[in-house]
């Protein structure tokens, strides 16, 4: 339940602070006085951005802060979740606070501590209900509409498990989506690491420490060759058949000595000179022998040098490919590939270990979504009796609520189990395995049809009120905020709808923004919200009124501002009608 309120610089509001009373509390006051002013300012503990046009001075920080007592389960049960300690006993209070700086900062306490924006949303949410006149609009929205037949339903639990089971899910399956795609580009990755490594490991860098070694190896072979072809041609050019079938040298020194036999007799110089020639040619035939025994010397492995060419080709080729220069940076190369490929070796596990996360997680997710269909389908069995009552207190007599379950998976009952939901593939948080609508005819005769295409205004306030009515309140301290939901209506009905809320407030606290003088003679406690000038600034102030007060304030809802004897008796009337209810 709220105890208290402060609002500090916020809008037209330069500082308000009340104490809140049980029951039923009504807010009135002309149109733009700045009723709607508090609700904005509540906004902001629920989670709701502020607006720089929310300052009424920009030099000053903007502070909203609420007192409530609570004995909810619920609520306790957070607190001891947020301060990670045991939950608090029963009737416990809570101080909810956030200040927003002039630059924009927003700071949250909860009881003092400092916490964060999410978690004081969150506990007050389950402390505040804020009906505006948005809602009313958007009761024929499926959205609007599973949310209030939860909480009639009494499954909101069991809808917030659902949704932490779907979010876990998603989360899981988004994990597997992310592995596998990185799994399918590893692979890849993984094929071409795969090649390379098996060309680095079959390539013969063990045989070598550089490249130049195996090329120099590959130079004797080559040379070898060339050296046994040229030696041999040399010694046959000396003493045997000259090649191109020429005379071999010695041949010709032979033939030059028998031309000077004839003279070498009669001439001793000639004689000289032809001794010395006789040792050339001696020489010459001794350098053919030479000739030939190293061109024999010179076999060369024709296989070798193959193997070596190709060697040569494959390390130059790698090299080249990997822009390196030696051959050890293929070997540290081959040595990283190895270990990429071994470390690869669990992601088969990994990937199996993530397949049955999400499968556990999804059966989770659907066993969930099965419970919240079973909760939702008994809590809300008699849903159309139950609310026919109320609207008949409304004067929509003989108004009828169909609800249309829609549920996406057939023949579900107390017996099924998540095998029953197989096909089913979870897509949002909120619904779970339904689809609700609810179909409504306000006259006899007429088939139900979607809300939103035959209510009026009006009937889709009463048709939010009425559900309302049928939340279970037992073992909570909720307080129930409304905004105008009496809007569009007049007259008995609107002395009805008073009646309804004023019956509801017996079990919870009601806040209520109305116009209607018939409802706010119904309150407990009656606040009124004016605006008014002072030193050329214009301020909304709220003031809680007295009995006569109160009196005054209601005949000038019912007559104006120059109301006279009979709007007060009418007002005072009003008072004395209401007084029995209470």
């Amino acid at each position: 339940m709220l105890l208290r309120l402060l609002i500090r610089n916020f809008a037209l509001i330069g500082e308000l602070e009340l104490n809140v009373g049980p029951g039923l509390t009504v807010i009135t006051g002309e149109t733009g006085a700045g009723k709607s002013i508090l609700l904005d300012a509540i906004g902001l503990l629920l989670g709701d951005q502020a607006d720089p046009a929310s300052f009424r001075d920009s030099t000053l920080r903007c502070v909203v802060e609420m007192e409530f007592r609570s004995h909810d389960p619920e609520v306790l049960a957070l607190w001891g979740q947020i301060n990670n300690e045991e939950p608090p006993s029963a009737n416990f209070e809570f101080i909810l606070r956030r200040e927003i700086s002039p630059q924009r900062r927003s700071r949250c306490l909860i009881n003092d501590r400092v916490s964060s924006l999410k978690e004081l949303k969150n506990l007050a949410t389950l402390l505040l209900d804020l009906s505006g006149q948005e809602e009313a609009v958007a009761v024929d929205k499926r959205q609007t509409q599973v949310l209030l037949l939860d909480q009639i339903a009494c499954c909101e639990e069991l809808r917030r498990e659902y949704a932490a089971t779907f979010s876990e899910w998603v989360q899981s399956r988004q994990a597997l989506d992310g592995f596998l795609t990185e799994y399918e580009k590893s692979q890849r990755e993984e094929e071409l690491n795969r090649f390379h490594y098996e060309e680095l490991r079959s390539a013969p860098l063990e045989n070598w420490t550089r490249l130049v070694d195996c090329e120099n190896q590959l130079s004797i072979q080559e040379n070898a060759l060339d050296s046994r072809e040229k030696l041999t041609i040399a010694a046959a050019s000396l003493v045997g058949d000259a090649p191109n079938g020429g005379q071999a040298v010695a041949d010709q020194l032979r033939d030059l000595l028998q031309q000077l036999a004839g003279i070498s007799g009669k001439d001793s110089e000639v004689a000289s000179w032809t001794e010395i020639l006789k040792s050339v040619l001696l020489q010459i035939r001794e350098l053919a022998r030479d000739a030939e025994s190293m061109a024999e010397a010179r076999v060369p492995d024709l296989q070798m040098t193959q193997q070596l060419r190709d060697q040569v080709d494959v390390l130059q080729s790698l090299l080249h490919k990997h822009r390196h220069s030696e051959l050890q940076d293929l070997r540290d190369l081959r040595e990283k590939l190895a270990s990429y490929l071994e470390s690869g070796q669990g992601v088969d596990e990994r990937r199996k270990t993530l397949e049955a996360h999400e499968a556990r997680a999804l059966q989770q997710c659907r066993l969930a979504a099965l419970r919240l269909h079973l909760a939702r389908t008994k809590g809300l069995s008699d849903l159309s009796k139950r609310l026919a009552g109320k609207l008949a207190k409304l004067s929509m007599e003989h108004a009828r609520l169909v609800l249309d379950w829609n549920t996406i998976v057939s023949n579900l009952n107390e017996q099924s189990t998540a095998d029953a939901l197989q096909e089913w593939v979870p897509t949002e948080a909120l619904m779970g395995l339904d689809r609700p609508d609810l179909l409504f005819s306000a006259n006899p005769g007429q088939d139900p049809r979607p809300l939103g295409q035959v209510a009026s205004g009006g009937e889709k306030s009463r048709l939010l009120l009425a559900l309302k009515s049928l939340v279970k309140e037992q073992g909570r301290d909720h307080t129930r905020i409304f905004d105008e939901i009496d809007a569009g209506i007049s007259g008995e009905t609107a002395l009805r709808m008073g009646k309804m809320l004023s019956e509801m407030a017996k079990n919870q606290q009601i806040m209520l923004i109305t116009h209607l003088p018939q409802i706010a003679a119904l309150g407990d406690h009656h606040w009124h919200v004016i605006k008014e000038i002072e030193n050329q600034q214009t301020r909304t102030a709220l003031s809680v009124l007295s009995p006569k007060q109160r009196q005054e304030t209601l005949a000038r809802m019912i007559g104006g501002d120059r109301y006279g004897k009979a709007a007060l008796q009418q007002a005072l009337d009003l008072l004395d009608t209401s007084r029995p209810s209470k």
